[in-house]
């Protein structure tokens, strides 16, 4: 995008000489299709914080999960369940927790993993969040569970539930925006089936190749500019 810029001056310091009959590489539209694109990356910025901030507020709440559910299991114990109802709570309690968490080694940001790391971690809060709410099951229909911590309350621990597959919807829908902004942003950039600022840059430099010739000035001042596209 820097390199486009630098173009449009250069094309811009051309003055009349450089008027071209084809109207996408005229500078008005040349000028209107760079700040297209560097609107579609300052919405990617505001995607990839709106990002953050849903995967860095789960993270919060989703590490007190254990703790609740620990106390949940103790409730239950304590109001004398059957012991296969505390069976199946402490069963669920583990799939929560994690078997030996103490000694598993830290899950590593999501900003370093991989979008597949980041599906299979999505995954992993969703399989929490679903064994969180078998235990939750499990405790309704336990008539001797009683509880007047407003948090481990019957209506307490199902406004959980829904608290945390809220938080993973909001994750989602918010990396969903950032991968579609990442999409417009490539298209806007390097799409061979639109207008790109790679086409639309390639396009500029051989039209003034042919006006002012190979040897000019004029050429000589453009034609390093690096507009290039990544290639995988």
């Amino acid at each position: 995008m820097e390199a486009f810029s630098r173009l449009i001056g250069f094309c811009t310091g051309f003055g009349d000489k450089y008027d071209p009959g084809n109207q996408n590489l005229q500078l008005t539209m040349l000028t209107s299709q760079l700040e297209e694109t560097r609107q579609a990356i300052e919405h990617i910025k505001v995607a990839k914080s709106n990002y953050d901030n849903e995967v860095n507020y789960r993270k919060q709440v989703f590490n007190g999960l254990p703790r609740l559910a620990s106390s949940i299991l103790r409730t239950l114990e304590a109001c004398r369940a059957t012991p296969e109802k505390l069976a199946d709570a402490r069963l669920f309690f583990h799939k929560i927790s994690g078997a030996n968490h103490k000694h598993r080694k830290p899950i590593a940001s999501e900003e370093a993993l991989s979008p597949t790391q980041r599906s299979v971690l999505q995954l992993a809060y969703v399989s929490r969040t679903d064994s969180f709410a078998q235990l939750v099951e499990a405790v309704n229909t336990e008539l001797s569970y009683k509880a007047k911590e407003p948090t481990l309350s019957k209506a307490g621990i199902i406004r959980k539930v829904t608290e945390l597959k809220k938080l993973n919807e909001s994750v989602f829908e918010a990396r969903m925006n950032w991968s579609y902004a990442l999409i417009k942003r490539n298209q806007l950039m390097y799409s061979k089936e639109s207008s790109s600022l790679y086409e639309t840059g390639r396009a500029v430099k051989k039209y003034v190749r042919a006006v002012f010739g190979h040897d000019s000035a004029e050429y000589r001042q453009i034609r390093n500019l690096p507009i290039t596209k990544p290639y995988r």
